[in-house]
């Protein structure tokens, strides 16, 4: 390898290592590698900069701000708990999360609906009696699923459409990948409710 693959390579690691140890802000870092692959050359200015320009990570950052938006006026936190507020046993608080959780997280990004029903669904497992990590580690895995039901659910999704258009493919539409991600979201909601019931037989 030539000097400047052995530098990339170098400062992948240093990334990582600061990353593993929690050195700074994952974004701080992640822009710092950037400018200083640029600063030494290994990559030009347009290039450090094109991301910023691409349609998919400008869609995630409006998709934040809409997220945001909701979980600070209280939306997403009334919706959490008036959708667990009710259930009486773990069966249906899945169930009751497989209903909510996919469709949003199909439309917004997953991180502030699992930080969202985070702390409903502890608030619920501390009144029922029942381990939080039954419950929250279904969460995520419906978050998950729920991200593959539409172009806009994750944000692999859409930088990979931008991608495609860069390089003269043609883009997805919304519901495209629906036709896979839906039906691998019902089959892998429904074997989070076998697992988790299978589970409590043994308990």
């Amino acid at each position: 390898m030539g000097i400047e693959a052995w530098l990339t390579l170098g400062i992948v690691i240093l990334v990582f290592a600061a990353l593993v140890k929690n050195a700074a802000p994952p974004d701080l870092l992640f822009l710092g590698a950037t400018a200083l692959l640029a600063a030494l050359g290994i990559i030009t200015p347009a290039e450090a900069f094109a991301g910023f320009s691409n349609s998919g990570m400008l869609t995630v950052a409006v998709l934040f701000v809409v997220a945001a938006g909701l979980r600070e006026t209280g939306i997403l936190d009334s919706i959490g708990h008036h959708i667990l507020g009710r259930a009486k046993t773990p069966n249906s608080v899945l169930g009751r999360m497989a209903a909510v959780v996919i469709p949003m997280s199909a439309f917004l990004n997953n991180t502030p609906i699992v930080a969202m029903f985070v702390p409903v669904v502890i608030d619920w497992s501390r009144r029922n009696q029942v381990s939080p990590s039954k419950l929250l580690i279904p969460l995520s895995f419906l978050a998950i699923l729920g991200g593959t039901c539409t172009l806009i659910g994750t944000s692999t999704n859409l930088v990979v459409n931008g991608l495609m258009i860069q390089n003269s493919l043609p883009g997805m539409h919304l519901f495209e990948i629906g036709m896979v991600g839906v039906p691998y979201a019902i089959v892998g909601a429904a074997y989070l409710e076998y697992r988790r019931a299978a589970g409590h037989e043994q308990n």
